[in-house]
């Protein structure tokens, strides 16, 4: 009898199909945020009532543009990490659509932010929604680096740069959330250029 190799504890699967689904999610969400702009001139309307209406559209169209801006970043980040993979298994794409689920609330956050824009609490679930969707993407990248999904031939220096601006993201959004929701906007202030500089400095550890 001849001997076979032992299968394999977790299956290997395409990486292609997540992918796709990926690129449908983000399109379908990202179009929708900007239903929450919802310019309101009645009929005949004259040029004093067209700025009234343009200077409250601008807080709407700000949300708007951070939260697009956000979303092409997160987008960016994943598909440079599928770009470094080989393939994918259960848990990575498991924790992928976590990743996936988490962007499609972006329309829920968004329109409870421009619902209560004085609200501590809005802003701490506007932000929070950004950090859970960097939470389970730099999981699932962890993972894939742990498990030999990452395609070997890929160099160190991506992988690096890939994981620091991950952590990066991770960071900004927990203390955007925690500061949004005791009212404490310095902390975020603070920390934004230690982490670029952290960020920074990870970038050109990857290149020695």
């Amino acid at each position: 009898m001849s001997a076979t190799a032992p299968p394999s504890p977790i299956p290997l699967f395409s990486k292609h199909r997540i992918e796709a689904l990926s690129d449908g999610v983000f399109a379908v969400v990202m179009t929708l945020l900007v239903l929450e702009i919802k310019p309101e001139l009645g009929p005949n309307s004259d040029d004093e009532a067209v700025r009234h209406l343009l200077r409250n559209l601008a807080i709407p169209v700000l949300t708007f543009a951070i939260a697009f801006l956000i979303s092409c970043i997160f987008w960016n980040l994943h598909h440079r990490k599928f770009s470094l993979l080989r393939s994918t298994n259960p848990v990575h794409t498991g924790l992928t659509l976590v990743f996936l689920f988490a962007v499609t609330l972006l329309p829920v956050s968004v329109s409870i932010y421009l619902h209560a824009k004085s609200s501590n609490l809005a802003r701490a679930v506007y932000f929070g929604n950004f950090t859970l969707i960097a939470m389970p993407l730099l999981l699932s990248w962890l993972y894939a680096l742990r498990s030999g999904l990452v395609d070997p031939t890929q160099p160190d220096s991506a992988r690096r740069q890939l994981t620091g601006r991950a952590i990066s993201l991770t960071a900004l959004g927990v203390i955007a959330t925690v500061s949004s929701y005791i009212g404490l906007p310095v902390l975020l202030i603070i920390a934004v250029p230690v982490i670029v500089l952290i960020n920074k400095w990870l970038r050109s550890k990857s290149t020695t």
